[in-house]
């Protein structure tokens, strides 16, 4: 018998390429690459792309909506909801302890920390709630020594140094209504604001 000769370098060129393209593993790295926009747009390339983009879209943490006020009534509400970014579906989390709008909130060692805001009577608050990584309830954690904030941003920080994380709070409002103009390091496990 006589070998078969391989296919031209043009149709082993073409051979690869669809061979590689047909692994979903290829596309997650892709949509790695492109972020969330970019893996929602290559659902639409291929099947494998879509694979591969949802198995990408899967690892990411979701988007968290919580607390707030009713625009229309001014009632603040307590529920907290997540966006699955694989399916664009929300889902209901456990509600805050308390009701509360306008306060920051930030994802600190893969759970979700609620910091200060305003209580549904009035009043600036000082409280700080976490729902812990697959936790059912929100707990209350110490809280803050400065005074009560309102309209903050908060960012996580290095949290090498604090048993419960650290972040920093920027903005916002005081009880008085007056803007903070301090941006202040508050460790989660102790509620101490650092100027």
């Amino acid at each position: 018998k006589t070998p078969m000769a391989g296919p031209t370098t043009r149709a082993r060129a073409i051979w690869v390429a669809d061979r590689l393209t047909a692994l979903p593993e290829v596309w997650a790295l892709i949509a790695l690459h492109l972020g969330l926009v970019g893996a929602w747009r290559l659902m639409l390339v291929c099947k494998a792309a879509r694979v591969g983009a949802k198995d990408f879209l899967k690892t990411l943490p979701g988007l968290f909506v919580c607390g707030g006020d009713i625009f229309l009534g001014g009632k603040a509400v307590e529920q907290v909801w997540r966006l699955d970014l694989a399916t664009l579906r929300w889902q209901v989390m456990p509600a805050l302890a308390e009701v509360r709008s306008d306060h920051a909130c930030c994802a600190v060692r893969n759970g979700l920390v609620v910091i200060g805001g305003c209580a549904s009577e009035g009043g600036v608050m000082v409280t700080v709630e976490m729902l812990a990584e697959g936790g059912g309830v929100f707990t209350g954690q110490p809280p803050l020594t400065c005074d009560g904030i309102a309209g903050a941003v908060a960012i996580v920080t290095d949290e090498s140094d604090s048993a419960a994380g650290q972040v920093h709070l920027l903005g916002g409002y005081g009880a008085d209504d007056e803007s903070v103009s301090t941006v202040y390091l508050v460790d989660l496990a102790t509620g101490v604001c650092t100027p």
